[in-house]
Formats: structure tokens, sequence, C-alpha cells
């Protein structure tokens, strides 16, 4: 009886997974919160990567290669009242300084050839119910594409 090996290669993480593994490292978001890729949960202090609609494509050189994009929002659900509105939206201002501050010191997603990683939009409220809402921060990473 002949015994076939099998030779599993790991898979590479997508993008979104570096950038999601990256935003997990925010001390901003909650001890108990939860990050998901493209899915934000029911519960409270959970959070999502939802990947956006763009031309990926950000400038064509001539030996094949690319500046490309991704552009994804990050979405929040948090309690609302008129008082947390207030500290949500500081903890959007806050996410935002901590991406600009890492992005300056070089401390980027795990992408081969990143640039940049930025928020391109403040905090705002996309959702609102009796008790939560839903907050978007749009965003954008910029990385260099070998030709293949």
């Amino acid at each position: 009886m002949e015994i076939v090996k099998r030779i599993t290669i790991e898979e590479e993480p997508s993008k979104m997974e570096k950038i999601k593994d990256y935003i997990k490292t925010c001390p901003l978001l909650a001890e108990n919160g939860k990050l998901n890729l493209n899915y934000l949960e029911d519960d409270i202090d959970n959070y999502s990567l939802d990947q956006t609609p763009s031309n990926p494509i950000l400038q064509s050189f001539s030996d094949g290669g690319s500046k490309r994009q991704i552009t994804f929002d990050f979405t929040i659900r948090a309690p609302f009242s008129a008082l947390e509105n207030i500290q949500n939206s500081k903890f959007c201002e806050d996410f935002m300084e901590w991406i600009e501050k890492q992005n300056s010191l070089g401390i980027l997603p795990k992408i081969n050839e990143i640039e940049k990683i930025k928020c391109t939009s403040s905090g705002y409220i996309l959702q609102v119910s009796e008790a939560i809402a839903v907050y978007i921060i749009q965003m954008q990473v910029v990385y260099y594409h070998e030709a293949i």
C-alpha cells in the first residue's frame, strides 16, 4: 500500500487580512470588541473593515508596474446617546490621529511595497437607532504592484 504525502502550502494572507491585523494593534479598540472583514455584528463595540469599490490602479508605469490603492471603510458599532455621541466622535478623532502617527513613523500594514495608509474622511454617523449608532471612517492604502 502506497502512502501519499500531501504537501500543504500555507497561503499568504490577503491584503485586507494584513490591514485587519494592523488595525487590531490600535490601543483604542475595545478590549472585548471584535474586528471583522466585511461583516459588522449586532453587538456594540465591534468593528468591521469593509472594502469599497474604487479603481485599484492609481498610476501605471512603463515597466508594467503600477501604484495601486485599496479603499475601505472602518465601521464602528457603538452605543448612542447625546453624551456617547461626543465620546464616539472623540474615538474617531483619536483613531484618525493614531493612523496618521503610525503612518508618519513608517509603522504600516505588512503589505509588500506599501507606501501609506490614511483616513480619507473624518468619522461620521451612517445609521442610528434608539441606542446604537454605526460610524464610518473612510480609509485608503497605497502600494506599488510589480509587473507580472
